[in-house]
């Protein structure tokens, strides 16, 4: 579970993810410059195929992003190329069978489709799926069936089943599916009319054309859409003779192809990088009756042409149908990202100084899961002496990229992104910069030091956290890496982080107004752990006293919602440690009705009152808390969070259930997210080794330690303690299931004491 975010630091718990917007649409021209961009190992013997192309190039982690930047660079042909794509692709498919392992399908599909769609037409080889490319389609496969995407499900698995030997029960087992879903297909096309069935075969034709490019392919679709077309026209002129509308359903096909049919015929050719094939295409078909005339125009000038200004000027209204509900294309969404990577491929090839059209590719790298390729396309598009706007730019991409990878469980993507982001680090580490960029380097380093936390790494996140406060000291990252020696038992260490946070000028800290007290406010409060768990009772009362005050200090000024928020949340931590659990539980109560006024907040708010309610056995504001949680709709996981740890109360307290908890575990068990296991196993549907099972992530891995152990501890297993104390004494720290673990051992007077490790 995650610690509500309050601020920069939460519960013991770090925020560090912020927003960016999704693309750069402005095309503009930046000075070009040289790259490093890293080396592709060869295999140890490039020997003929029998189909006398060289072998695949061996391409590993380290040599991925260097090899996608490659091959998006140049789209030359040559033997060594099609080595080198053969290798990448195959790479590309063992990271989508990562992810398929690790449970995430949406991703693993994604990296799937990226892999394929790295191919032109006539690149495709029988050689180029790797170890892992039967696993990768069969993931995708049954991703895309169950969404009904048939098309591109039909289209895969007739790749898989090219791949089986004959005999086999695995290719038994693919061609049953194949019958099946050709039988669906058939059944389900019918309809009062034509159209439907058109459609249907339309978007089969193009499903295959995009993840099978070749000729033959291409034409198929083509006619497939030239078909759909035709028929729309006829109903429409059927419409102007006799005024009567075809049946609703048909009626609504052919609106769209009348709509959407030129571009449709004009996105797969340039999904090819063909624009003189879609001129072709649309001058004869029926397209070019339906084919917005700005769109035409264009098109046309780049077969002709085939300028920069062309392609760039065709990313750019490819890009705009991704962002605007009113553009003229509506494209189907797969048809036009899948356009759009292409086009933006074509525009940067011909100069990789553009960072408009830079920005785009990169995007259409991260959505088809090859992140770490982005800071080399960045980068090469910056030059050596960006304007800060540009860098900062670059970076804001840099820091979605990883922040799609901070909840994944495993570094490993988000390693491969940093380690290609080293040149504009160290371009962001400029004298010049300091202070003029947003984000800045010390922010990316802070957000993946977060990564490596979230995955146990506590030795690969000091150095990144140690980095960026070099750059950017605050008290907030000092008080965070104070927490992680705490965690990993380094005490002395965690003293003198804490110590320091507070020693830092004001004129350094870079945080507006009440935010520096609080952050203050939480590094008095870990001293006050530390002294307090030491039995240094003097140390503890001084520090206590010290967040008292910076606390108090900030209440009396005017807060926006969050500031409140926070603030009340760390006066009921220093009320409860002082004594005083009344006033503890009434600062959590103005925290709640603050948090009612913005519903982002309450989630987190709740889940925060009912852990304490939890270790102070306060059973009536847990329910009264949870309640308000259901009454406001609050997030589902926020919810099943908060139930679990009413219903450990309730158990602990041998009361009769109100029903709450029930109520929420019950509806969240049909799910299959994480949380939605917690919740089966909470109402004994699976057993605690199908939960631990179950459990993917690092982070789940704790969560399922920490509510087994809370199962013993209620059933007076004695082994209870010694399991708490292990989750608490976990390096991640702003896992709330941590801190839970730790206060709990402490209201029972048995507080963790970490075996020391070295620093």
């Amino acid at each position: 579970m995650r610690h509500p975010a309050d601020g920069v630091l939460g519960f013991h718990g770090v925020h560090l993810v912020r927003s960016h917007a999704w693309l750069c649409l402005a095309l503009a021209l930046v000075a070009s410059a040289g790259t490093g961009c890293g080396t592709v190992t060869p295999a140890k013997t490039p020997d003929k195929t029998a189909t006398g192309l060289l072998a695949p190039t061996v391409v590993g982690d380290e040599d991925f992003a260097a090899a996608v930047f490659r091959l998006v660079s140049d789209g030359g042909s040559s033997a060594q190329r099609s080595a080198l794509l053969a290798g990448t692709v195959g790479r590309q498919l063992s990271h989508a069978a990562a992810y398929f392992e690790r449970g995430n399908t949406d991703r693993g599909t994604a990296a799937t489709l990226g892999a394929l769609y790295l191919l032109r037409s006539g690149e495709a080889r029988r050689d180029m799926f790797g170890p892992d490319g039967d696993r990768a389609l069969a993931g995708a496969i049954e991703k895309l069936s169950a969404v009904g995407d048939e098309g591109r499900a039909l289209s895969l698995l007739n790749m898989r089943l090219a791949l089986l030997a004959p005999g086999t029960a695995a290719r038994k087992q693919v061609e049953d599916h194949l019958a099946h879903l050709r039988t669906w297909i058939i059944e389900t096309r019918a309809g009062p009319g034509d159209m439907v069935p058109r459609t249907a075969a339309m978007q089969a034709a193009t499903a295959q054309a995009l993840l099978e490019p070749s000729d033959a392919s291409l034409a198929e679709a083509a006619k497939a859409v030239d078909g759909w077309i035709a028929r729309a026209l006829e109903y429409n002129a059927e419409f102007r003779r006799t005024n009567i509308p075809p049946p609703q359903e048909e009626g609504q096909e052919a609106y769209r192809a009348l709509q959407t049919g030129g571009a449709t015929l004009v996105a797969l050719f340039l999904r090819d990088g063909r624009a003189p094939g879609a001129l072709a295409a649309v001058d004869g078909s029926s397209a070019r009756k339906v084919i917005p005339p700005p769109l035409y125009r264009l098109v046309k000038s780049t077969a002709t042409n085939d300028t920069l200004e062309d392609w760039q000027s065709l990313t750019g209204v490819l890009a705009e149908d991704a962002v605007r509900a009113d553009s003229a294309l509506r494209l189907d969404p797969d048809l036009r990202d899948t356009a759009l990577f292409a086009t933006a491929t074509q525009a940067y090839r011909r100069d990789r100084g553009g960072l408009g059209v830079a920005h785009v590719l990169a995007e259409m790298l991260v959505r088809f899961e090859m992140p770490e390729a982005a800071p080399l396309v960045l980068g090469e598009a910056l030059g050596p002496d960006p304007s800060p706007v540009a860098l900062g730019g670059v970076l804001g991409a840099l820091r979605d990229a990883l922040g799609r990878e901070v909840d994944v469980g495993t570094p490993i993507t988000a390693r491969r992104i940093f380690q290609a982001a080293e040149r504009l680090l160290a371009l962001a580490d400029r004298e010049g910069y300091r202070g003029k960029l947003d984000p800045s380097a010390a922010e990316l380093r802070h957000l993946m030091a977060g990564i490596e936390i979230r995955s146990g790494q506590v030795d690969a996140a000091r150095p990144l956290l140690l980095a960026a406060l070099k750059e950017e000291p605050t008290v907030a990252g000092y008080t965070m890496l104070a927490m992680l020696e705490r965690q990993v038992g380094n005490e002395e260490v965690a003293l003198g982080h804490a110590r320091h946070a507070l020693e830092l000028p004001a004129a350094e800290l870079r945080v507006p107004g009440s935010a520096h007290e609080l952050d203050a406010a939480e590094a008095h409060l870990l001293l006050y752990e530390l002294a307090r768990d030491r039995g240094e009772k003097a140390k503890a009362q001084d520090s206590i006293a010290r967040a008292r005050q910076l606390v108090d200090e900030t209440l009396q000024g005017r807060l926006a919602p969050v500031a409140r928020v926070r603030a009340e949340r760390l006066l009921a931590r220093i009320l409860d440690a002082s004594g005083d659990r009344v006033g503890g539980t009434q600062a959590l109560d103005r925290a709640l009705t603050a948090a009612a006024t913005d519903s982002p907040l309450l989630g987190p708010a709740m889940i925060g009152t009912i852990a304490r309610a939890l270790v102070v056995r306060d059973l009536t504001q847990a329910r009264a808390t949870l309640q308000q949680g259901i009454d406001a709709d609050v997030d589902e996981e926020d919810l099943v969070y908060g139930a679990l740890w009413l219903g450990f109360l309730e158990q602990t307290l041998r009361e009769v259930p109100d029903g709450k908890v029930e109520r929420v575990l019950g509806r969240a068990a049909l799910g299959t997210s994480w949380t939605s296991k917690l919740a089966r196993w909470a109402r004994g549907k699976i057993d605690d080794a199908g939960l631990r099972a179950g459990a993917r992530s690092y982070s789940e891995k704790v969560e399922a330690e920490f509510y087994l152990a809370m199962k013993a501890k209620i059933a007076g297993d004695p082994r209870a303690g010694a399991a708490l104390a292990r989750v608490a004494q976990n390096p991640l720290i702003e896992l709330m299931e941590v801190d839970l673990a730790r206060e709990l051992l402490v209201a029972a007077g048995q507080p963790p004491r970490p075996m020391p490790s070295s620093p």
